[in-house]
Parts: C-alpha cells; sequence; structure tokens
C-alpha cells in the first residue's frame, strides 16, 4: 500500500507540474499568437479609462473653481491615470513602429512580439485595474467640504476673542472655571448660566467654547441662539451647519428634526456638547432633533443653557447645576471702562468724571463698552451729556442717550426698523423696508444710491455701538437689550411699533393700540389664526414671519389697512393671496419670500408696486398681470427653482426695473423671433434702460439678442452656456461666466460693454477666438480681479503684444487660471508695463501642452510677487522662469531671483521639468523626476 500511495504521489506531482508548463508555455506562446488581440484590448483599455478620466476631471474642474477640498484618492488617482495612460500611448507607438513579422512578413516575430505582448498584458490589466477602481469608488464627488466649525479635530484651534481686554476680568475667570469643572463632571448633564441681559453670557459662552475645542474635551461642539421668539428651523441650521449636514432638501421642521436626531447619535463613542444661547422658556429639544428623555438628559452629550431666569433653567430645562452671572463690582466696572477707553481717562479733564459714568452702566458689560466706545472719541461736553442725562433704569437711559445723540432722524428711525426683525435682519430686508416706507426718499433716485446711504447709517449706528459689530453689507445684529428698548422708545417716536409675542398674536393689544400703530411685527410668535380684518388705519408696516402652511388669511383681512407700504409674509403657503390687498393702494414694498404660492395674478392690481421678492418661493408662473407693475423697480425670483413660465412681455414691460435678481431660478428663454412664443425672450431686457443690477442664467447662447443692456450694469452675475451651476459663487459683485463654441458672439458690442467691467471671467471653449487672452476685449479688462480660462485651443497667449510697444493690461488682476489650453505657449510674449499683472497673488496651470516656460524674464517683477504657483500636467514645461537671458522681443525685467513672496508651490507630472529658475550662468533646482509638492509657509 505504501508503494501505491508512492507512486499516486508521483504521478500528481507530475500531473501538476505538467499543468504548470503546458500553462506557462500556453502563456508565452499566447504573447505571441494574440498580440494583435492584446494590443486591441489595451486601446480599448486606454479609451475607456480616458473617457473616465475626463469625467473625473471635470468633476474635480467644478469643485477646485467653486474652492473645495479634493479628495487624496482622487488626485492619486488622476496621477496614476496621467502616468500610465502615458506609458500605454508610448507602449501602442512602440507596438506599432516595431517589426514585428519576419520571414518577408510570412511569420510572426516572435523575438519581438514576445517581450511586447506581455508588456501590453500587463499593461491592459494596470488600465483595467484603475478603471475598475473608479467604479468600485465610485467617483461621483470628488471633494469634501473643510470641516464642520463643530467637530473639534487635532487640528482645531480656535480664534480667541476679538476683545481679549475683557478676558482678563476676574469674576468671569472664576465662572469660567467652575463651568468647566461642571462639564467635566460625568454626574452633571444639563449645565445652566443666568443673569441679566447685558450682563455676558452669551460672551461667557464663547469663552468656554474656545476652552473646550482648545482641550478637546468633546469631539463635536454644537450652538445655536434660541431667541425670545424661537425660529425652530433656524434653531436647526445652526446645529446642522455645525455638523456639516445638509437639511436643503427637507422642508418640514419634523423631518429635520429626524435626520438631526440620526446625526447626533450616529455614534456613541463620541461626546457632544451642545451649547443653547438665550432661552426664554422651555425649548422642546426632541423638537428642534436632540434625542433627550423627560429630563433633557441626552446619552453622551451635555447641554449647556443660559437664560435671563433662573427657573427656565432650573425647572424648564431641568438643569443640574446652576451659576449665576452677576453685574461687575464697581473696580472692575471701572477697568473695563478704562481698557475700552484707553488713555483718555488719566487726562485731567475727564478722570473725574469716570467714576459717576462707570456708575451709572449699572456693572452691565454690554452697556460699560456701549459708552465707552462712543465716549473714547468725544469731547469733554460729550462727557457731561453722557454723565447728566443718565437717570433711572440704567440700560434703557444708556441706549437713549445713544439713541438720541444720532445724526439725525433718519437714522433714528432706522434703528426702529432694525429692531423689527428681533435684532437679525438681513441688509437686503432693512433696504426694503426703509425704501418702501419712503425713509429714504431724499436718496431714492436709483436704488444703489439709497442703498449706498443705507450702508453709511448702519455703520452709524454701530459706530454708536447700538449694533454689534459685524459685516454691515450682508446682516445687521442688535442685542435683544437693545431690541427692548427700541421697541419702548417707538411709541414717542414717529413710528408706532408693536412687536408681537409668543403664543399672543394680536389678542395682546387693545382696539385703540392698534388703531395708533403704524408698524406690527410678528417674528415667529406662533400665530393660528389672524382676524378677519386687521383693523389698523394708520398702518405702514406689517412683517409676519411664521413657517405655518395652515395659516389661512382672512378675504376681508387688508381692509382697513389702506396705508400700508411694506408687507412681508415669510413661510406662508396659499392657493392665492386674499382679494382684500387690492386695497393697498399705498404698498411700495411686498415680500413672499418662502412662500408656497399657486397664483399670484391678483398682484397686477398693486399698480404702485415698487419692490417684490419672491425669494425661494414655490411659483411656477409669472402671469402676464405682473407686467402691468409698471412702476416695479426690484424684482427678485432668486431660487426659485419651480419656475417655468414668464409669460411673454411681461418683463418687457417692467420698464422701470433696476435691479432683477434670477439666480438659481428662471431659464426656460426663448428667441426673440419664435412664434407664437409662450415664454419669455432676452430681448425684453432692452426695455429695461434703468437696469443697474443683473443675476441670470442662458443655458443656450444661440439665442441671445443684440444689444442687450449688460454693458452698463452696476453689478452682475450672468452665465451664458450649458455648463454652469450657481453654488459657491464668490462675492465678487461683476461676475461673468461664458461657455461659447464661437468667438464671434463675444466681439458683440454689449458683451465688450460688459467684459470692460467684469471682476469673475470665466471662459470656456472658445474654438475660432484670438491667440490672445488680452485681445479679447478691446478695451482692456479693466476691473478683472479672477481669470479662469479653458478648454479653448486657439489661445497661445494671455498677452500678446505689439513689437516695441508696452502693454498695458491686468492691472488689478489677482487670480489666474489656464486650463486645458493645448497650443498655450506663453503667459507673456511682448513687453508689459510695469502696472500690468502688478496685482497677481496666485496662477495655476493644468494641462497646457506647449508651454516651456511660466515665466518670461519679462515677467520676473511679477513672478516674485506670486504667493502660489500650481503646475499640473504641462509634459514641455522645463522651468518656472529665467532672471536675464536676452530675447529679441520682450524688455527683461531688472530683477533677479534673490528674493520671493511664494508661500506655495505644486509641481505635479511635469516630465521635463528640470529646475526652478534659470539664471544666466547656472539653474536654481532642488529636485529630480516628474512630480514635486512642496508648500513654503
Amino acid at each position: 500500500m505504501v508503494e501505491a500511495c508512492a507512486t499516486s504521489g508521483a504521478n500528481n506531482l507530475a500531473s501538476k507540474l505538467g499543468e504548470y508548463l503546458i500553462t506557462h508555455i500556453g502563456r508565452q506562446f499566447g504573447y505571441i499568437l494574440c498580440y494583435k488581440s492584446y494590443v486591441e484590448d489595451l486601446e480599448k483599455g486606454v479609451e475607456k479609462l480616458e473617457t473616465t478620466r475626463e469625467r473625473v476631471r471635470r468633476l474635480v474642474e467644478e469643485a477646485v473653481y467653486d474652492e473645495k477640498l479634493i479628495h487624496i484618492d482622487i488626485r492619486n488617482w488622476l496621477e496614476s491615470v496621467d502616468n500610465k495612460a502615458k506609458e500605454a500611448e508610448n507602449l501602442l507607438k512602440q507596438a506599432e513602429s516595431a517589426n514585428i513579422s519576419c520571414f518577408h512578413r510570412w511569420l510572426p516575430n516572435p523575438m519581438v512580439r514576445h517581450p511586447l505582448g506581455r508588456k501590453v498584458k500587463k499593461m491592459s490589466r494596470v488600465i483595467q485595474g484603475l478603471h475598475n477602481e473608479s467604479v468600485n469608488s465610485n467617483f461621483q464627488k470628488v471633494y469634501y467640504e473643510n470641516t464642520p466649525v463643530g467637530i473639534v479635530t487635532t487640528r482645531t484651534s480656535p480664534a480667541r476673542s476679538v476683545d481679549n481686554k475683557e478676558d482678563v476680568l476676574e469674576s468671569r475667570a472664576s465662572t469660567v472655571e467652575d463651568v468647566m469643572k461642571a462639564i467635566v463632571d460625568d454626574k452633571v448633564y444639563v449645565i445652566g448660566v443666568h443673569g441679566p441681559g447685558g450682563v455676558g453670557k452669551s460672551k461667557l459662552l464663547a469663552d468656554i467654547e474656545r476652552r473646550v475645542k482648545e482641550e478637546k474635551i468633546f469631539h463635536v461642539v454644537l450652538k445655536a441662539n434660541v431667541s425670545r421668539n424661537p425660529d425652530i428651523k433656524r434653531i436647526q441650521g445652526e446645529i446642522a451647519y455645525a455638523l456639516g449636514l445638509k437639511l436643503m432638501n427637507e422642508e418640514t421642521a419634523h423631518g429635520r428634526a429626524d435626520l438631526l436626531g440620526k446625526r447626533i447619535e450616529s455614534d456613541p463613542n463620541k461626546k457632544i456638547l451642545i451649547i443653547l444661547d438665550n432661552l426664554w422658556k422651555k425649548l422642546d429639544l426632541n423638537e428642534v432633533g436632540i434625542p433627550c428623555g423627560y429630563d433633557n438628559k441626552v446619552r453622551g452629550c451635555k447641554l449647556l443653557l443660559t437664560s435671563r431666569y433662573r427657573d427656565v433653567l432650573l425647572i424648564d430645562m431641568c438643569s443640574d447645576k446652576e451659576f449665576q452671572l452677576n453685574k461687575l463690582e464697581d473696580r472692575e466696572a471701572r477697568r473695563l471702562f478704562e481698557r475700552t477707553v484707553g488713555d483718555r481717562v488719566n487726562n485731567p479733564e475727564f478722570k473725574p468724571l469716570v467714576d459717576g459714568v462707570v456708575k451709572n452702566c449699572g456693572g452691565l458689560p454690554l452697556l460699560i463698552i456701549s459708552l465707552a466706545k462712543k465716549l473714547k472719541h468725544s469731547d469733554l461736553p460729550a462727557w457731561r451729556n453722557a454723565l447728566a442725562k443718565i437717570e433711572g433704569p440704567e440700560v434703557k437711559s444708556i441706549v437713549e442717550l445713544n439713541y438720541n445723540d444720532l445724526k439725525d432722524d433718519r437714522i433714528r428711525l432706522l434703528f426702529l426698523v432694525c429692531a423689527l426683525g428681533c435684532g437679525n435682519i438681513s441688509v437686503r430686508e432693512c433696504l426694503v423696508y426703509c425704501m418702501g416706507s419712503g425713509l429714504y426718499k431724499e436718496f431714492s433716485n436709483t436704488i444703489k444710491n439709497a442703498r449706498d446711504r443705507l450702508i453709511m447709517d448702519l455703520s452709524s449706528l454701530q459706530d454708536s455701538s447700538l449694533l454689534l459689530d459685524g459685516d454691515v453689507m450682508e446682516v445687521v445684529k442688535m442685542h435683544d437689550v437693545f431690541v427692548d428698548v427700541a421697541i419702548s422708545i417707538a411709541p414717542t417716536a414717529e413710528w408706532s411699533t408693536l412687536v408681537g409675542r409668543k403664543d399672543y398674536g394680536f389678542k395682546e393689544w387693545s382696539k385703540d393700540e392698534l388703531r395708533k400703530c403704524t408698524a406690527l411685527s410678528f417674528p415667529f410668535v406662533g400665530i393660528d389664526e389672524l382676524p378677519e380684518k386687521l383693523d389698523c388705519p394708520n398702518l405702514k408696516m406689517l412683517l409676519l414671519y411664521e413657517r405655518n402652511a395652515f395659516l389661512k388669511i382672512p378675504k376681508s383681512f387688508f381692509e382697513s389697512t389702506k396705508k400700508l407700504q411694506v408687507l412681508d409674509f415669510f413661510g406662508l403657503s396659499f392657493a392665492s393671496l386674499p382679494s382684500s390687498i387690492e386695497f393697498l393702494e399705498n404698498l411700495k414694498s411686498l415680500c413672499l419670500d418662502w412662500c408656497h404660492l399657486e397664483d399670484v395674478t391678483i398682484l397686477g392690481k398693486l399698480k404702485g408696486l415698487q419692490f417684490l421678492s419672491l425669494v425661494r418661493s414655490a411659483i411656477a408662473r409669472l402671469p402676464k398681470e405682473i407686467g402691468e407693475l409698471t412702476e416695479l423697480r426690484l424684482l427678485d425670483l432668486s431660487m426659485c427653482n419651480r419656475l417655468n413660465v414668464i409669460e411673454p412681455g411681461v418683463l418687457g414691460s417692467l420698464v422701470n426695473l433696476e435691479e432683477l435678481y434670477m439666480q438659481d431660478s428662471f431659464d426656460q428663454w426663448e428667441a426673440e423671433d419664435e412664434s407664437p412664443r409662450s415664454n419669455a425672450s432676452l430681448a425684453e431686457l432692452k426695455n429695461m434702460k434703468k437696469l443697474s443690477t443683473l443675476h441670470i442664467a442662458i443655458p443656450n447662447s444661440a439665442i441671445l439678442s443684440r444689444d442687450l443692456p449688460f454693458g452698463k450694469l452696476n453689478k452682475h452675475k450672468i452665465q451664458i452656456g450649458d455648463v454652469w451651476d450657481w453654488p459657491g459663487e464668490r462675492r465678487e459683485s461683476k461676475t461673468l461666466k461664458l461657455k461659447l463654441s464661437s468667438s464671434s458672439l463675444i466681439h458683440e458690442e454689449w458683451l465688450q460693454s460688459c467684459l470692460q467691467i467684469t471682476q469673475h471671467l470665466h471662459l470656456d471653449g472658445l474654438q475660432d477666438s484670438n491667440d490672445s487672452i488680452h485681445d479679447l476685449c478691446i478695451e482692456g479688462f479693466q476691473e478683472l480681479k479672477h481669470l479662469h480660462v479653458e478648454n479653448s485651443p486657439s489661445i497661445e497667449y494671455v498677452v500678446h503684444s505689439i513689437p516695441y510697444v508696452q502693454c498695458t493690461t491686468f492691472t488689478r488682476l489677482e487670480y489666474l487660471f489656464l486650463e486645458n489650453l493645448k497650443h498655450l505657449k506663453k503667459i507673456c510674449h511682448g513687453f508689459l508695463a510695469p502696472e500690468s499683472f502688478s496685482k497677481l497673488k496666485t496662477v495655476k496651470v493644468d494641462n497646457c501642452g506647449e508651454i516651456k516656460q511660466l515665466f518670461p524674464p519679462s515677467m520676473t517683477r511679477v513672478s516674485l510677487q506670486l504667493e502660489e504657483i500650481e503646475i499640473s500636467t504641462c509634459h514641455l514645461m522645463h522651468q518656472i522662469g529665467a532672471d536675464a537671458e536676452a530675447v529679441e522681443d520682450e524688455i527683461v525685467d531688472d530683477y533677479t531671483m534673490k528674493s520671493c513672496n511664494l508661500r506655495r508651490l505644486t509641481l505635479r507630472n511635469l516630465p521635463w521639468m528640470t529646475s526652478f529658475w534659470k539664471t544666466m550662468h547656472n539653474s536654481i533646482g532642488f529636485f529630480d523626476g516628474q512630480q514635486v509638492n512642496s508648500c513654503f509657509q
């Protein structure tokens, strides 16, 4: 039996050895006999991979353009594809040119076919592997966002408070330490801080948030401002933003709460701190999306809350520990005042007044800082006046003092308007309210003039410490203490203002109060029912912000409000507006943002309307009756993504329109000569002789009309072509994106005028244009700051000047991106004036096949001022620049490469790159090979 087993084992071994030899020999012959099919497979594989590469590259290009961060595996894959595709192309060329036959081409030459076939077969597997990687990894989203502000990482390093002087106050420092001890106590889940308005609770939270992130006590820190009248969706939005969670596609508060809850509970091992500032009453955390039990205990989470009232924290929110933030003692109050005012407190004239002024601030940091900022640059009479006028309750006295010291009544009334939105209102809303109510009548010859004056007035309010510091170009914010005082001041001012409180609606006021009232505001107060008729004969402004789809507006609601000038309904839903709206003959401003509207035909009866805003409203059609609003000056249709029909002639009838916003909205334009037309034509814009601001998308460039009024615009965001998207837009006020297959359009007079004033320009697909980008604009790009040109094979230069004539161009350009310009030879050819490119900071060049040197000698000066250079896939690039090599047609800059401002240098896939900078006698080089990634910080 042993012998039989041995024989059987030998037979198996011989059999396996035979199989291996046959397989191996067969494979070797396969390289020869199947050579052509291997080559064909490689060609098909390369073609398929290049198609995939172009798709991924396009996604990357769009993401980079929108300043997104690209996944490292995507970058690595693209670089691998670039390298392997080139190797495959070289291998295919070698296979094509090699002598692969012998015996007068009767038989394949095995000495050539075998090694080539083997390489081809191996390369096919590599190419297929790269393609499979893209399929398996699903390269649909190639980018990632910056780390959300609420996620604490190893790199998290929160900026310290701007006002470090207040940080050193002993009483606040001790409270911070007490709260920090409670935060790290495993037995404490809900922590509360309470104290009067203006005592510094929000500032304390900011200090604690900074400490928590610096010490990395929690993995996630989420923060939201609740406010007097909580808007659940806004609170959800603030928490979602900190988490990096997108809620835009979920419109219901319940659905958003469900998404938030799932995200918060997604990882039970993560410790989360949730900070909720400024609670006035109980907040249902589950309604927001913070999953918790009856006692507000959240697994893996801690809550840090602030309120003016201890009972809200202890009883309503079930806090485990509460800390009272007291007013400052006299010594600390004076020290804070002195540090804010500066050396002026040591002046013998002012020094005797300091104690009295500080004492009247009642120990509230908000008032101390507010008054100190005002007096810092004031003279002695202002100090005496401040001391003399402060009587009674400190808060109201100081706010009234600053209010009364404002320059004129217009700014005082503006302060009251800002308070109507409970201290958080956009500048756009503020402008529409003020102009509609006639507040800026003397500056209203153009909207631009009124907006400029409004910005100046808002800055004055900030200087007087009546508004919180911030960007007055975007959002206006006011402390809730000042909101209360503004509302109490209003009855003695020109306007009698009533602001609704939570759950009261109209019921909290008497009929007499309503009849005298000139301004009514309901900022998310939870109104369930409106009166059949609003009996407010003197009412000029009505603001109603709700997110209630079931709130009905009675038909006769507006019958007794004929003086109404400003109406803002936010977040409501109705099939049509009430018939009584036609009584509003004096209405100038109407906002219906975030409303669900089925029919707006009745708006055509509001003949005096000047401002109409329908931002994010679910409206599908703009009827012909809107064309009867011939006094309209501003029409905002931004983000009305369901708007598919604008009746022909509507836009053409709006002859007084100054500002038209259609960002991420209607784009179904029809040709002017199309008959019959069922939609709007671009030619209608010609009737708008006063148009100064335009946001518009035109997917089909073939329907563009001549003489469009784009060259006279003060602000514009114009997209022409079918490749653009609105998200990620930079804040430049003059943006132009062109996707054109022919350059004939670019020479149209209206477009030339637009190019002269554009700040942010993106050109794509020019096939038969000039060889120079500079020559595309006859009068020169006078305002251009950002320039991105791609997929334009006719472009050979950015600037190609006339021989021996200095060219002055791109004097304001800061950012230059050249991409897929296969015939680009140089950035500059010829003479440059010193002002040219004098502001340039960033240059990126990608896949430009003929350029050998990024900066010719004439641009040495420019290269030294750059902060970032990125070059990718330029296969003939030899060096970044050169110092003083003589050239016949260029003036050489009198600079040498001794020092520069470069902070970041990225070089990828540059096979012929040999040095960084070439001088007369040597080259400054720091690498060998095809790829470099370097950063200079």
